[in-house]
C-alpha cells in the first residue's frame, strides 16, 4: 500500500462490489499473485454448489476453530462464461435485439486489460474504459452492448499470423476471446452479477448489515463481434478476406451480436444469369412496397421498382447479397441454436445510403437469397455522418432520411443502428442538436455505436494530469502521431496526389515501392489506414499543417483522427504510469460523456418513460 492509501503495483485486490451468493456460496472477483481470479467461499460441511463449474483450487481453513472453504479458479475464458451461464444468480450475457430490446448504446472498448496486462498494472485496481461505461450505463438502464470491437480491423484473431496482416490489432494485439474474457471479468468486478443488497443471502454471511451498492439492478449487456469487414476485388481476394472473416467469427463464437460490413463488394462484378434475373423479377417485378412510418400518425412510404431498376440494384449488391447469406449461415451453424443478433453494416460508403436502396437490399436478403425473415436485427446506414467529425448538414434533412430508413428496417423487424457516433469533442457528441433529432426521427427506437471518442477522453485524461509522468506520455504519443502523419502524408504526395484511384491502388500495391517512400513503417501504415479509403492519406496531408509542437493539445485534429495508431506501441507504458486517481477521473469523464448520449438520444430508463 502506498502512503495514498491505495494498493500499489503487484498488491493483491478484492473487488467488493462483485459479491453475489448462490447455493450458500459467496463469490467474489478478485486479483491474485497479478492474476483475475474468482474466489469462493464455502461452507465445507454442505458440499459443492455452483462452484463446482468453476476450475480452480480449494482447500478448508480452521479458523477460530471454525471450518471455512475457500476457492480460487482463474479467471480465464471458459471460466468467465462459466460464471455468467452457470453460476451468476441470472445469465447476463445475451442477444439484446432477440430479448426485445429495440434500443442501446454499443461501446467500442479500446482500453482494456488484459491477462497479460494484470502484472504490469502501477493500479492492480485498474479495469480500463469498462469501469466509466459500467457507470454511465448502470445508472442510466440504457441497453449496452458492453463489448465491441472490430473483429478483423481493432482485434486481431489469435490464428491469424501478424506478419500477414500488419494493418490489423491496432488495439492491443490481442484478439475476440480476451476482449469478451476481460469484458466479463470487468462486469463481474464491477457488480454486475451483484444482487440488491437488501439482507438475505448476505445474512448468512454476516451479521453487519450490507452497504447500499453502487450499481443496483444491472441490466443486460451484449458482446459484439462488431464489423467483420469483407473486401476484395476479385475471387481470389475476396476468398482470403472471407476466410479471415471466418477466423475472427469463429473465435467469437461466444458474442452475442455479429456485424457484418459488405460496402467493399458494392459494385463487384458479376454476370447474373436467366435463373438469377428471375429471381430478383419475382421479388419485385409488379409489387408495391408499403412500409408505414415508424412515428405513429406519420405519412407511410410506398415503393416500386421497374425492371431496369430491379436489374441494375441486383448487379450492384449481389456478391455482397450473397456473402452476407454465406456469413448469416456460418454464425447460425456455430451458434447452434443459441440466439444471436445479425447487423447489417452499411454506412462505410462515399454517399448517404437511398432508402429505396435500403428496402431492396433488405428484401432480396430475404426472398432472394434466402435468409430467414427477421434475421437481420439491425441495420446501419449511411445518414452523412464520418468518423470524428460533428455532423455538419441541415438537421431537418438527417430527421427526414433517419425517419425513413428506420422505418424500411422497423418493417423488417429490424432497429436502425447509427455508426460514427462520435463527433469532433467530447462537448456535443455529434454536434449540436443530432442526438435529439435522430431521437424524434425514429421515436428512440435507435441503436448508436461510439468509439474512437473513449480513447480520446484517455488522452485528455492524461494531458490534463497533474502527475508529470502522465502528462510526459501524453506528449510523447502526440509526437509519435505527429511521425505517423508525416508518413502518411510522404505517401500521399509521391503515390496518390494527382492519380486516379486504379493507378494509385496500383502504386500502393508495390511494397518495394511503398518502402523506398515511406519506408518499412509505410508499408504497414498503407495496408491498415489506407484500408478505410485512399481518403486518409489526403487528410493526414492537410491535418498535418496545423500540428503546433509548441502547443501540443488532445484536440489538435491530426492528432484526434490518427492518434489510434500509437496506442499499441504506448500501452504498457500508459498501464505502468496511470496512477488510481487518474484511472477514476477517466472512468468519470467517459462516464460523464456516456450519460450525456444516453440523455439526448433518449435511451436511458428516463429516457423511455417520456
Amino acid at each position: 500500500m502506498n502512503p495514498s492509501g491505495e494498493p500499489s503495483m503487484g498488491e493483491d485486490v478484492i473487488f467488493t462490489d462483485s459479491r453475489f451468493t448462490r447455493d450458500s456460496e459467496a463469490f467474489f472477483a478478485a486479483r491474485l499473485e497479478g492474476m483475475d481470479c474468482i474466489v469462493t467461499f464455502f461452507r465445507p460441511g454442505e458440499g459443492p454448489g455452483a462452484r463446482a463449474v468453476l476450475n480452480g483450487a480449494e482447500a478448508t481453513l480452521v479458523v477460530e476453530g471454525r471450518e471455512v472453504g475457500i476457492k480460487i479458479s482463474p479467471a480465464t475464458y471458459e471460466n468467465m462464461l462459466a460464471l455468467d451461464r452457470k453460476v451468476a444468480p441470472q445469465r447476463k450475457l445475451v442477444a439484446l435485439n432477440r430479448s426485445g430490446i429495440k434500443s442501446g448504446l454499443g461501446t467500442g472498448n479500446r482500453v482494456i486489460v488484459t491477462w497479460e496486462d494484470v502484472p504490469k498494472l502501477r493500479h492492480p485496481g485498474a479495469l480500463g474504459v469498462f469501469e466509466g461505461i459500467f457507470k454511465a450505463v448502470q445508472g442510466s438502464g440504457a441497453p449496452n452492448w458492453f463489448i465491441q470491437q472490430s473483429i478483423v480491423r481493432e482485434l486481431i484473431p489469435e490464428g491469424a499470423d501478424p506478419e500477414k496482416y500488419p494493418g490489423i490489432g491496432h488495439t492491443g494485439g490481442y484478439g475476440p476471446r480476451e476482449l469478451l474474457r476481460s469484458g466479463l471479468f470487468a462486469f463481474f468486478a464491477l457488480g454486475g452479477y451483484a444482487e440488491q443488497r437488501s439482507g438475505g443471502a448476505r445474512e448468512r454471511w454476516s451479521s453487519t448489515p450490507a452497504p447500499p451498492h453502487p450499481y443496483t439492478h444491472a441490466p443486460l449487456l451484449g458482446a459484439d463481434a462488431d464489423h467483420a469487414i469483407v473486401t476484395g476485388a476479385n475471387e481470389e481476394e475476396l476468398a482470403e478476406s472471407l476466410a479471415l472473416n471466418k477466423l475472427a467469427i469463429a473465435e467469437a463464437r461466444d458474442y452475442t451480436k455479429f456485424t457484418v460490413d459488405t460496402c467493399h463488394l458494392f459494385g463487384f462484378p458479376v454476370e447474373l444469369g436467366e435463373g438469377e434475373l428471375a429471381e430478383l423479377r419475382a421479388a419485385f417485378a409488379g409489387r408495391t412496397f408499403e412500409v408505414p412510418n415508424v412515428l405513429p400518425g406519420r405519412p407511410s412510404f410506398t415503393y416500386r421498382f421497374d425492371e431496369e431498376e430491379i436489374f441494375q440494384l441486383g448487379r450492384k449488391y449481389w456478391r455482397a447479397l450473397q456473402v452476407h447469406k454465406e456469413l448469416y449461415d456460418f454464425i447460425a451453424e456455430l451458434k447452434g441454436g443459441e440466439p444471436f443478433d445479425y447487423e447489417l453494416s452499411i454506412d462505410e460508403t462515399e454517399a448517404p445510403t437511398k432508402p429505396k436502396e435500403l428496402l431492396f437490399y433488405l428484401v432480396a436478403l430475404e426472398e432472394v437469397m434466402g435468409l430467414p425473415k427477421g434475421g437481420v436485427t439491425s441495420v446501419a446506414p449511411n445518414v452523412g455522418f464520418r468518423k470524428r467529425s460533428d455532423y455538419e448538414g441541415d438537421l431537418e434533412r438527417l430527421k427526414a432520411l433517419a425517419n425513413e430508413c428506420a422505418s424500411i428496417a422497423a418493417a423488417s423487424g429490424a432497429v436502425i443502428c447509427f455508426h460514427s457516433g462520435s463527433g469532433k469533442g467530447v462537448e456535443t457528441g455529434k454536434g449540436p442538436g443530432v442526438d435529439e433529432a435522430l431521437r424524434e426521427a425514429t421515436g428512440g427506437q435507435l441503436e448508436l455505436k461510439v468509439s474512437g471518442i473513449l480513447q480520446e477522453i484517455l488522452w485528455r485524461t492524461l494531458a490534463e494530469s497533474d502527475v508529470p509522468e502522465e502528462r510526459a506520455l501524453f506528449e510523447e504519443a502526440w509526437d509519435e502521431t505527429k511521425r505517423v502523419v508525416e508518413v502518411l502524408s510522404a505517401v500521399y504526395d509521391r503515390l496518390i496526389a494527382g492519380r486516379t484511384e486504379q493507378e494509385a491502388m496500383a502504386k500502393l500495391a508495390d511494397e518495394a515501392l511503398v518502402a523506398e517512400v515511406a519506408g518499412k513503417e509505410g508499408v504497414r501504415l498503407v495496408k491498415g489506414v489506407l484500408g478505410y479509403g485512399l481518403g486518409r492519406a489526403k487528410l493526414a496531408k492537410e491535418l498535418l499543417a496545423t500540428a503546433d509542437p509548441a502547443c501540443k493539445r488532445p484536440s489538435d485534429d491530426f492528432f484526434r483522427h490518427f492518434a489510434y495508431l500509437v496506442f499499441r506501441p504506448l500501452r504498457e507504458k500508459i498501464y505502468r504510469t496511470m496512477t488510481g486517481g487518474t484511472w477514476r477521473r477517466y472512468a468519470e469523464e467517459v462516464a460523464r460523456y456516456l450519460r450525456m448520449r444516453i440523455e439526448g438520444l433518449g435511451l436511458g430508463q428516463k429516457g423511455a418513460e417520456e
